[in-house]
């Protein structure tokens, strides 16, 4: 076992006050994130919103390998996927936000 990654145990009672801890975070940094999206209502907005919910799902495999239903090789991988979506998500977010065409300001129109 690679003493650097801990194996998640549910008997770890300080593991799992982490794993609450990053889920009501994540919670709350993606629903600032929708809230944002909400009101800017732009590609950009809902790339950066996915690419916060992969957060969440991060903790959601933490909590299923947890309670015995991922082993955790499997645990492993979903974390590593779930960290390559978030980075191509960010990274399409700025493309989508830097070849947007500018919007013409309210004192020029």
């Amino acid at each position: 076992m690679n003493p650097l990654h801990a194996s998640p145990s549910a008997g770890d009672p300080v593991l799992a006050a982490v794993v609450g801890v990053a889920a009501v975070a994540s919670a709350v940094v993606l629903g600032l994130a929708l809230a944002a999206l909400l009101r800017r209502r732009s590609r950009s907005y809902l790339l950066v919103a996915l690419a916060l919910a992969t957060l969440a799902a991060r903790t959601a495999v933490a909590v299923l390998t947890m309670a015995g239903v991922l082993p955790d090789a499997s645990h492993h991988l979903f974390e590593h996927a779930l960290d390559v979506v978030m980075a191509g998500l960010v990274i399409a977010a700025v493309y989508a936000a830097r070849t947007t065409a500018p919007s013409v300001a309210e004192g020029e129109a």
